[in-house]
């Protein structure tokens, strides 16, 4: 009887730890894919925001960011970050983007880099990288 509870006690904690190591190993993988998809965002939209700085002004071009952002890849990363994360995580990614064309606009209006449209739009696309980047680090966190 002894053997036999033994034998019974050593398989449910042998199913337990194997339990835990799968749960481990797919937060670590979830982390991972998380983690991939952050940084080709980030990457893409800084690529775009630095194409866009040294952008020559073409006033019949403001408006029209969002093609030269698609170009630059941005949308296919955001959208592959509306498949993985958090509302608030694509919210905060959205209002990134956005910014980053406002700063395309303000680029293709003409304005001087010391003038107050311009360093405005830098600011704030520079603003909603750095709450996002904050938004991502608490992601991986939790995950």
């Amino acid at each position: 009887m002894a053997t036999a509870a033994g034998t019974v006690l050593g398989v449910l904690a042998t199913l337990a730890a194997d339990h835990v190591r799968r749960r481990r190993d797919r937060a670590e993988r979830d982390r991972d894919t998380l983690r991939t998809a952050f940084a080709e965002y980030l990457t893409t939209l800084s690529t775009a925001k630095d194409a866009f700085s040294r952008a020559e002004p073409a006033p019949e071009r403001v408006g029209k960011g969002h093609v030269a952002i698609g170009e630059h890849g941005v949308y296919a990363a955001q959208q592959q970050l509306e498949l993985l994360a958090r509302r608030t995580l694509v919210d905060k990614a959205g209002r990134a983007t956005l910014s980053v064309l406002d700063f395309h606009d303000a680029v293709l209006a003409g304005h001087a880099t010391d003038s107050r449209e311009y360093v405005d739009a830098w600011r704030a696309a520079r603003q909603t990288r750095a709450a996002l980047i904050d938004e991502m680090r608490n992601a991986l966190r939790r995950t």
